[in-house]
């Protein structure tokens, strides 16, 4: 059953909004104490607690892949140092090049974070206003997906 014919209440568009607004723990409390008594609260809390996770699992990943480069720059430039020494090696010059460039990679963490923090924010916000609207807000690509799972 979709949920698209249905108007929610104002306490259940504040709820939902509320929900997609502060996240995972609200979003589970708000699910706990509510889904038995609305499906669109409970549809709309599921799917905060889902965007939440992928979130989360998004950022975990980006996190990783910057240490697991710090560790590579760490690893590379001591390994650097004991294989070919401080000296002008011209061996050497390859390594110290990759080096240099891994070295650089934090630099990137600005770069890329804030603006995918940016985008993930301004779907929550998006989600946030739509459920305060009364709107049966559904996340691009997840939205769906919770439905099909909740209607079984």
């Amino acid at each position: 059953m979709t949920y698209q014919t249905y108007t929610p209440t104002s306490d259940e568009s504040l709820l939902a909004a509320i929900s997609h607004f502060f996240g995972l723990l609200v979003a589970l409390i708000v699910w706990v104490t509510q889904k038995d008594k609305s499906r669109f609260v409970r549809f709309q809390a599921v799917q905060a607690m889902a965007y939440d996770l992928v979130v989360d699992v998004v950022m975990l990943a980006f996190v990783g892949l910057i240490m697991l480069l710090i560790f590579g720059v760490l690893v590379l430039g001591v390994g650097n140092i004991a294989i070919f020494g401080n000296q002008g090696n011209p061996t050497a010059e390859p390594v110290r090049i990759v080096v240099a460039l891994l070295a650089a990679t934090p630099l990137l963490i600005p770069m890329i974070f804030v603006p995918l923090a940016g985008i993930f924010f301004i779907f929550r916000v998006i989600a946030t206003i739509q459920t305060l609207l009364g709107k049966n807000y559904h996340y691009p690509w997840l939205g769906r997906w919770v439905e099909v799972r909740l209607s079984r």
